[in-house]
């Protein structure tokens, strides 16, 4: 008998909740180990040390830190130690070779700006990356199991970037085949839901009911981009 991944029984379970199970499974994650750090580890040197290196959270999960209310002395401690370093880098005496770079076009601030650069990943990103590669592996490398494969079945799908992610990491074309064999399903059914729900737009039909159709507007969304705290603003 093959030996199950730990997020096995978790991804069975998931795959009945609306949306992508991945994204729920890593949302949840990373809300988890935001909140371990900033009761748990808040004081530790490895914690103030990551977070002086990558100058805090990034946007998306320092927003998120709002949430956590009684944390509020933990979040103070660990961003007082984020403007200590950031006082550190601007106290730093200019590069040498900073009035070269000016000569070739480089602004007077440019060194500076450079300093104030990060100097490590967020620490929840990449608390979110690896809760992301364990349930991807897990879907991809097990989707051939009667048990994973029949809620993959039962769901809405996953959504199309976390879908590219366990189409790579998929061990074989046999897993790969069924992979697009259940994915597809759940595209053909939601392009139906998209296609009645237009439909029942149209004054032509204006007093058919609307029925399970109605929100798969909302489905496509999700379907299509994924999470918005997972997949955020395509800008660069």
């Amino acid at each position: 008998m093959p030996v199950l991944p730990s997020n096995y029984h978790d991804i069975i379970q998931h795959f009945t909740a609306p949306g992508c199970v991945i994204c729920i499974l890593a949302d949840r994650d990373v809300n988890r180990f935001i909140d371990s750090h900033l009761y748990e580890y808040v004081n530790t040197p490895e914690t103030h040390a990551a977070l002086r290196a990558s100058r805090g959270l990034c946007a998306t999960h320092s927003a998120r830190l709002v949430n956590y209310g009684a944390s509020v002395l933990g979040i103070t401690i660990l961003h007082s130690a984020v403007m200590d370093e950031l006082l550190k880098k601007v106290a730093e005496p200019a590069r040498s070779g900073s009035a070269f770079s000016r000569l070739r076009g480089g602004s007077a601030g440019g060194s500076l700006a450079d300093r104030l650069d990060a100097d490590g990943n967020c620490l929840a990103c990449d608390a979110l990356n690896r809760a992301e590669r364990h349930h991807v592996t897990s879907i991809a490398e097990h989707v051939l199991d009667e048990q994973l494969n029949a809620a993959y079945r039962a769901s809405g799908g996953i959504c199309l970037p976390h879908f590219q992610d366990v189409l790579r990491a998929a061990p074989s074309s046999k897993h790969v085949d069924e992979l697009v064999s259940i994915q597809s399903e759940h595209w053909r059914k939601l392009k139906f839901e998209l296609d009645e729900l237009a439909r029942k737009y149209d004054v032509n039909h204006a007093a058919d009911a609307v029925g399970a159709e109605a929100d798969s507007w909302r489905r496509a969304l999700r379907l299509t981009a994924g999470h918005e705290a997972l997949f955020g603003l395509r800008r660069r």
